[in-house]
């Protein structure tokens, strides 16, 4: 979790409203194919859906604070983006703050990808096929399309996976941005965004045979639960993906002999050469069943067998039965008491007992109530803490009977909360990439082991840098390590 100063997430997050996004109906010329489809939204909707989505995802997941990688994909995104169907949106390109491998794109031309993807390509071909992968799925209009369906069929959004199925009902605890993203793309939607992205890649001058060299990659690796949805659940493999852009890419260049096809291994290499990798515990990490936030200097206690998921506008524990949840988050206030009404207000909670509390020398809030609606009603408990000028805030939640159950666990991490001190838990740094130069002729293996690797991260590495432990490097090869 970063440090924030804006209002507090779970408060200030809300969906648009359907009226809001209904306004447009009827059939629309698709920009790729050029043919009739059912669409709720026009051009305008769609870039103002993208605009709310975008600050959403900014807000939940963190920019990745690199002002030359976040400059270097804008001006080739921007690049790309004249070579599409529609080359006028007013395209954002951004570098999130997370180590889960995945990009994606809103409507409106907002087009992500994470720190972690772009510490796994190993030139810059791999990453413009997932760009112009991610630019077709604007451009034929897919988030719009299957927005617009679900809409007509008053099945509402499913929230996924970033919340359980037990609080997937949470609805007004989750932004627009989080909704799009777990919008899935059908596999006619995929191959078709496949279709685009070795298109659009190879009008840039890439070699788009890159991007099926990249899907090989991914399904190498083993998706790991995070907060941000692995590349795997976003977008559903639409069958022998490796093959079929292959035989594309070739395609495009056996009937485009004028043009030529860069990799640009070397350039990019040199970019992604000490990028964050992994986790970073500067925003956070668990240790000895303490959550600890050296950025932030404050600490608690993890409840024992829970799931953590560390965001950058909050901290989720969950445990394995997903009967309750317990958020950690920045709330909006001068005072404990007034973040307490404040929340209350913002989320519609009927609260039933409310005190003045002390936690470790700080003035604290806490209540009680149920919220929902009247279809479903679920039992919390808030404890609101004042710690240097801040307000913090636990929100427990659980279904009204079971409530009861986990009340004294939500209150022993709340009085658990404390400001770190301990230096040792303080100066801590994270995991990078670093490009090293193989010595000499030898096998992908030998080189790791000849920069003192572990046994144990051999196979990591070898999927890291889009090789086999067996492969034979010439002298002068580069590689990526974990520093």
């Amino acid at each position: 979790m970063k440090n924030m100063t804006r209002r507090e997430a779970i408060g200030g997050m809300s969906l648009l409203s359907g009226s809001a996004l209904l306004l447009g109906s009827g059939c629309a010329v698709n920009p790729v194919t050029g043919k009739s489809q059912f669409m709720l939204m026009s051009e305008a909707q769609e870039i103002s859906m993208g605009q709310q989505a975008h600050a959403d995802i900014v807000k939940q997941y963190g920019l990745y604070n690199d002002t030359s990688i976040g400059n270097w994909f804008t001006q080739r995104g921007s690049s790309m983006s004249q070579v599409t169907h529609r080359p006028n949106l007013p395209w954002t390109f951004t570098v999130l703050d997370s180590p889960v491998v995945n990009a994606f794109a809103v409507p409106g031309g907002y087009v992500y990808v994470t720190r972690g993807i772009l510490a796994n390509f190993n030139d810059e071909a791999q990453f413009a096929g997932v760009l112009g992968h991610e630019c077709g799925h604007v451009t034929a209009r897919h988030t719009a399309s299957r927005y617009s369906k679900a809409q007509l069929a008053n099945l509402g959004v499913a929230i996924g996976t970033i919340f359980s199925e037990t609080f997937s009902q949470y609805a007004q605890l989750a932004t627009l941005g989080t909704t799009l993203l777990f919008l899935k793309y059908s596999r006619d939607d995929e191959r078709q965004a496949d279709q685009l992205g070795v298109e659009y890649s190879s009008l840039a001058n890439y070699d788009a045979v890159a991007m099926s060299e990249f899907f090989y990659t991914l399904e190498r690796m083993r998706p790991e639960g995070a907060a941000l949805p692995e590349w795997s659940s976003t977008h559903p493999d639409p069958g022998d993906r490796i093959k079929a852009t292959r035989n594309m890419a070739q395609k495009f260049q056996q009937t485009h002999t004028d043009m030529t096809f860069a990799r640009n291994v070397e350039s990019y290499l040199d970019l992604v050469d000490g990028i964050v990798y992994g986790d970073d515990p500067r925003q956070g990490y668990v240790k000895n069943g303490m959550f600890n936030h050296p950025q932030m200097s404050l600490s608690f206690p993890v409840p024992d067998g829970w799931n953590v998921t560390n965001m950058p506008a909050e901290v989720r524990m969950m445990p394995e039965s997903e009967e309750g949840m317990l958020i950690f988050t920045v709330a909006q206030g001068d005072t404990p008491a007034g973040a307490a009404n404040t929340f209350t207000e913002a989320n519609g909670v009927t609260a039933v007992s409310q005190e003045s509390i002390t936690v470790n020398n700080m003035s604290g809030y806490r209540l009680t109530g149920t919220m929902g609606d009247e279809d479903q009603q679920y039992g919390i408990v808030s404890n609101f803490i004042s710690m240097d000028g801040q307000v913090f805030a636990f929100h427990g939640l659980s279904s009204v009977s079971g409530l009861p159950g986990y009340t004294a666990t939500f209150d022993a991490t709340a009085r658990g909360f404390v400001r770190l001190t301990d230096s040792s838990l303080k100066n801590v740094s994270p995991h990078k990439i670093e490009v090293r130069k193989v010595p000499g002729t030898r096998t992908f293996s030998g080189a790791l082991n000849e920069f003192g690797v572990p046994q144990d991260q051999h196979e990591n590495l070898a999927v890291l840098n889009g090789r086999e432990l067996d492969d034979s490097l010439s002298t002068g090869t580069r590689i990526k390590i974990i520093s």
